[in-house]
């Protein structure tokens, strides 16, 4: 599909809400688009509003946040709400790139290594003119991102929120492969691959999957309305709406050390948009489902946010956000060892709190990932405690899109916690 550079006006969002751009002179030129929300008042204070960050997933925008921002802006005595479009994605750009140029799988990437992104997210914080943010939120990918953002700066980030992804930690890097020892993540998931591939029928895990050169092609198609009903399936089946999802922790999740064979069995339950079918791509599985059920499309009430992600990854593509996955499988840079290294296995210290749909397999999706989340997190707070711990009925995969209200309370109480500390 070619690219086109019209930008169109982004739809539903209140004059509370601003749409701007903040050059990352330091990130080589990253032109960066926000939306941001302030305290709905005239008399603003002289002093900066404590700053709250809002990190987006996969396939997100800084639109993702468009129902919660005001809601967290208005809280307390007020707020400045900022949700970027991270690197690769949507209006955020190398400067002079242009708003036509695509990521391209050949392209480097080093660029899309997470601690490049958490370096990103750091010079935000900073070109913003903060030296702290009061509260860092990650959704999906941006779980991930918000996690290592706290581990590698917890003197920057007051507390975080993980939403819909357990953040499990910081791994040592693995030994070069010419070294006898190391090199065990990879290999686990080399095996799981290869007892996924033997199953009748057989599957490949979406990570896997989304990390292959054709990918990108694959879930763009024609463009169009094609691309529209691709996305619109796509979040139909991980949404609380979608009768397949019926969540719960799988069995290995239980075992200190599950098998191979183990994970692969429990892995191979779950709904085909995580683990496919081998020789299936993502719009082919979707396309499938649509045909077999035709409610599996855009909400009535998502129907102009489903025209704002079609445009919007019909003119960059999904290759930016699909890099966030081959670089997490992909050994890292040489240059980011010595990095890895230095925060691996380090604890969570800020108050931290998880928030997922109920009908989200994201939270139990990766055996165990719930308990490692538990074990990394000791806070001074004593912990994640049972009430940060939050799964919102009948919400899925997009919480702060289906279910914004029971967000922003949530964020808002988990908040006004942080400040009684």
């Amino acid at each position: 599909m070619n690219a086109t550079s019209e930008l169109v006006e982004l739809p539903g969002l209140p004059p509370q809400i601003t749409s701007r751009y903040i050059t990352l002179s330091d990130r080589d030129g990253l032109n960066v688009h926000i939306l941001e929300a302030l305290p709905d008042t005239n008399n603003h204070p002289s002093t900066p509003y404590p700053l709250i960050l809002l990190l987006h997933g996969f396939p997100e925008l800084a639109y993702s946040w468009r129902k919660i921002l005001i809601p967290i802006a208005n809280a307390h005595q007020g707020y400045h709400v900022v949700a970027p479009d991270l690197r690769g994605f949507g209006r955020t750009t190398l400067t002079g790139s242009g708003s036509a140029s695509q990521v391209q799988y050949e392209d480097t990437l080093s660029s899309y290594h997470i601690l490049n992104i958490v370096e990103d997210v750091c010079s935000l914080v900073e070109t913003l003119g903060y030296s702290s943010v009061a509260m860092l939120v990650g959704h999906d990918f941006g779980s991930a991102l918000a996690g290592h953002c706290v581990v590698a700066h917890p003197e920057l980030f007051a507390s975080v929120v993980f939403m819909s992804a357990p953040f499990g930690g910081i791994d040592n890097p693995s030994q070069p492969l010419s070294s006898s020892k190391g090199g065990d993540d990879k290999t686990k998931e080399h095996s799981i691959a290869t007892a996924l591939a033997t199953f009748q029928p057989p599957r490949k895990h979406y990570t896997a999957y989304f990390s292959t050169p054709s990918a990108n092609a694959d879930m763009l198609g024609q463009g169009g309305k094609a691309l529209y009903d691709f996305l619109g399936g796509y979040f139909y089946m991980k949404s609380g709406a979608w009768d397949g999802n019926d969540i719960h922790p799988l069995p290995s999740a239980s075992s200190p050390s599950p098998s191979i064979s183990e994970l692969a069995r429990d892995l191979a339950t779950l709904p085909e948009y995580y683990v496919m079918p081998l020789h299936e791509s993502m719009s082919e599985v979707i396309a499938r489902h649509v045909r077999m059920d035709t409610r599996v499309t855009w909400p009535k009430v998502d129907e102009v946010a489903g025209g704002v992600y079609a445009a919007e990854f019909g003119r960059t593509g999904f290759q930016g956000g699909l890099n966030y996955y081959r670089s997490a499988l992909s050994p890292p840079p040489l240059e980011r060892i010595a990095q890895l290294r230095a925060i691996a296995g380090r604890r969570v210290e800020v108050p931290a709190a998880f928030i997922s749909g109920a009908r989200d397999w994201g939270v139990y999706q990766t055996p165990g990932a719930e308990r490692k989340m538990r074990e990394v997190v000791r806070s001074s707070a004593g912990g994640m405690q049972d009430e940060d711990f939050v799964l919102i009925e009948g919400a899925g995969h997009w919480v702060q899109q289906e279910a914004p209200e029971m967000v922003a309370r949530e964020l808002v109480r988990f908040l006004g916690k942080v400040k009684a500390l």
